[in-house]
């Protein structure tokens, strides 16, 4: 009798040590929780009247004037990365969100953009941004087309402030724009710049040939900080080194091709372990084709 006891209270014990460890919410690292950067983090101030939330999808800025907010991105779909956003925001402004542009139409950057439109605010995208968001099974049924377009090149000067919005090409997707703050030399490039592998959606108008085109158009800019999708912010010399890397990637698959290398082995024949990349085949067959028909 005595070792039971003894039993159940150690195992009362360990529980109850494990309760005790455990992240506060139920987000442990156990089965069903979330994953780093899946949830919306703390509001950081990047510059005077500039703000980045991290997590939850891609990164959204923030810049404050005294007539409202404008927003970058809304991450991805959901009540509680909205309301996470939201009070995250109300703790450095209860102005309302005015305007909001995006970046890219993937889920991860424009899926609550109905909100913020029910809230009053207009989403401004590129012509091209609102097709494929209406297109792409992904983000087909997710509401918030955007309510104001523009072909190539578009500037808001609104509360002081002035955002220009530019298209230089293709890249992650067709419809890639870059958002640039001129007056605090911040330049959002969204998914153009990643720590990790980079993701050409070549089905909805990537190109990986033109993702330098992209690179070239925001170092052209006058800016000390450029804001990824994902991740921390990077100088200007890091996105001149990510740019010469690409291209980099783009010649040697050129010389491979020159060299003999097919659809089938233009994989084996792209060296990338020195890039920090690894690719899988499909990248490399669509990579083929478009280099084919340069």
């Amino acid at each position: 009798m005595l070792q039971k006891t003894l039993l159940v209270l150690t195992i009362s014990a360990a529980a109850s040590l494990a309760i005790a460890q455990a992240p506060p919410g139920g987000r442990g690292g156990g089965k069903g929780a979330p994953k780093a950067g899946q949830t919306v983090e703390k509001i950081r101030q990047l510059k005077p009247n500039l703000y980045m939330i991290t997590g939850g999808g891609a990164n959204t800025l923030i810049r404050v004037t005294p007539d409202g907010l404008i927003l970058v991105d809304t991450k991805n779909p959901g009540d509680e990365n909205y309301n996470r956003v939201m009070e995250e925001i109300h703790s450095v402004s209860n102005l309302p969100v005015k305007y909001v542009f995006n970046t890219h139409h993937h889920p991860d950057h424009v899926g609550n953009n109905q909100k913020f439109i029910d809230a009053g605010a207009t989403v401004i995208a590129l012509d091209a941004l609102k097709t494929r968001m209406a297109s792409d099974p992904r983000t087909k049924d997710i509401p918030g087309l955007p309510t104001q377009t523009f072909a190539k090149d578009y500037v808001l000067k609104f509360g002081g402030a002035t955002v220009e919005a530019h298209s230089y090409g293709r890249g992650h997707t067709g419809d890639d724009t870059m958002i640039y703050f001129p007056d605090l030399k911040v330049v959002m490039v969204s998914d153009q710049i990643t720590d990790a592998t980079p993701i050409v959606d070549f089905a909805n108008g990537g190109s990986a040939v033109e993702w330098t085109q992209i690179l070239d158009g925001v170092l052209k800019l006058d800016f000390d900080m450029a804001i990824p999708g994902r991740g921390e912010p990077k100088t200007k010399a890091e996105v001149q080194a990510y740019r010469d890397k690409f291209a980099t990637l783009i010649s040697r698959a050129k010389d491979a091709i020159k060299a003999g290398a097919t659809r089938e082995t233009l994989a084996m024949q792209v060296k990338t372990d020195d890039l920090g990349w690894m690719f899988n085949g499909q990248f490399y067959g669509s990579l083929y084709d478009e280099l084919a028909k340069l």
